[in-house]
């Protein structure tokens, strides 16, 4: 076999192990010298629903409101008629467990507490994508699902645009605020001494069997800060959770960059 057959061979191998039934989409961004250290896919300009990651935002807003007090208070109940398309959401809700289980009834609960001008006017603080809670169109219903496949939208890029703000403590909310939300946002030690804190997203496409996902947060080991969005996308059914597949390849990635930076 000559070499020109052999280079032939092993690209249609690569050509067949790749999977082209999901978008891929992987931004990471070092915060202490502004450098964007990875950038892959074609949707990171492109602005999508924010999905269960917008909890993040909705912590902030939660806590400077005096909604809700630290990790572990409020407890709300769940009630007929909440959300309950995961069986552990029918449990009794936390600030933490609410972000560990992402309780879409929680964050229903929150901005109808919160009243839609206070809601708004955070949004607009926040500078979150492209601000708009009008929600579904005639259905009146931005206060509860603006963020949930509706109207409010925001690329990967501007992810890191806000999460970079919230790191540096550049949003007005209050310190008590900003240190409750980065308390039940961290999930786990990575190599290295790096401590990762994220938030996941789902969404089920126009076509239910097609799946969206986030992961979206930062990595910290003292002073450095290194923040990555990831966001996927099907064009072929995959099946499984979209924010859970999202995870697990987003996670890849970054124990490969704290394998390599971990001195």
């Amino acid at each position: 076999m000559s070499i020109f057959d052999k280079l032939t061979a092993l690209a249609l191998i690569a050509l067949h192990s790749f999977s082209f039934s999901e978008e891929k989409n992987f931004l990471l961004y070092d915060l202490n010298t502004e450098q964007w250290l990875q950038e892959s896919g074609t949707l990171c300009d492109d602005r999508v629903s924010p999905c269960s990651t917008f909890k993040i935002p909705l912590s902030l807003m939660g806590f400077d409101s005096t909604i809700l007090i630290d990790e572990n208070s409020p407890k709300w109940l769940f009630q007929e008629g909440y959300v309950d398309y995961l069986p552990i959401w029918k449990n009794p809700q936390t600030p933490q467990l609410w972000m560990r289980n992402s309780c879409v009834w929680f964050s229903q609960v929150l901005t109808s507490q919160m009243g839609m001008q206070r809601f708004q006017s955070y949004v607009d603080a926040f500078d979150y994508g492209n601000k708009d809670l009008s929600g579904e169109p005639g259905k009146n219903n931005g206060l509860t699902h603006a963020w949930l496949g509706s109207s409010l939208k925001i690329t990967p890029r501007e992810q890191i645009f806000f999460l970079s703000k919230l790191v540096r403590n550049d949003l007005p909310v209050s310190p008590h605020s900003l240190e409750m939300t980065r308390r039940i946002l961290f999930l786990e030690e990575f190599p290295g001494g790096w401590k990762l804190y994220a938030k996941t997203g789902s969404q089920a496409l126009e076509n239910p069997d097609l799946k969206a996902g986030w992961f979206v947060g930062w990595l910290e080991k003292e002073a450095r800060k290194v923040l990555f969005a990831f966001y996927l996308r099907d064009t072929e059914v995959v099946g499984g959770i979209g924010g859970y597949r999202a995870r697990e390849a987003a996670k890849k990635l970054l124990l490969e960059f704290c394998s390599a930076n971990s001195l």
